[in-house]
């Protein structure tokens, strides 16, 4: 009889775990600057903030995750795990006949 309740409690804690690390674990993304300057921007508009600078960057493994503002507000870019990373890169085929067209 105890063997059942602890192989059901197992089998609950890991569904939990599972259910957890799909829907709720995050990790951080980079931001490219263009990405940066537009959340700023946001935040600037939503909040009436009157800052004329970003205060400082926060970086992680000599990437920028986010930035503190000088009112006081802090973003750092977060993705679920079980996302797949988003890479921001330009396809130099689609670049090089944009260069093309007249």
């Amino acid at each position: 009889m105890i063997l059942y309740v602890l192989l059901f409690g197992l089998w609950a804690a890991l569904v939990a775990y599972v259910f957890w690390f799909i829907f709720k674990a995050k990790t951080v993304q980079p931001l490219t600057l263009d990405d940066l300057a537009l959340t700023w921007k946001v935040h600037k508009q939503q909040t009436g903030c009157k800052s004329s600078r970003i205060h400082g960057l926060i970086k992680e493994n000599d990437e920028i995750i986010g930035f503190k503002c000088d009112c006081g507000y802090e973003f750092i870019q977060k993705r679920l795990i079980s996302q797949r990373p988003v890479e921001r890169t330009a396809k130099i085929n689609h670049v090089q006949k944009q260069l093309q067209m007249p």
